[in-house]
């Protein structure tokens, strides 16, 4: 999956069982999946790290500066631990999103 098309990019997506990161429901309310618990291959995983390393776009949050790809509404980004390694694929409803910013007044 060197060249990852868009449609596979979203056959991944749609498989996927999000969990809703409760944490920051209020003031950043987005879905997330862990690495090594996916429906789909480690293999796969890394395409999509890759799509989003070589294709998104960069963006800051508060001081945190990640890459970003927009698909179908969602904005997704990765998150690393520690050790640089790519653990976490998050994603955020554009328009949820849009309101939670907007509620606390930014």
């Amino acid at each position: 999956m060197n060249d990852l098309s868009e449609q596979t990019l979203r056959d991944f997506i749609a498989k996927q069982d999000w969990i809703f990161a409760k944490t920051y429901a209020n003031r950043a309310p987005h879905e997330y999946i862990v690495r090594g618990k996916l429906n789909g291959t480690d293999d796969e995983y890394m395409a999509i790290v890759d799509y989003i390393q070589k294709k998104g776009i960069t963006m800051y949050f508060w001081n945190h500066m990640n890459k970003y790809i927009f698909v179908d509404g969602w904005q997704y980004w990765i998150m690393c631990g520690d050790d640089g390694n790519p653990l976490i694929l998050n994603r955020c409803d554009l328009e949820r999103y849009k309101l939670s910013i907007e509620w606390k007044g930014i």
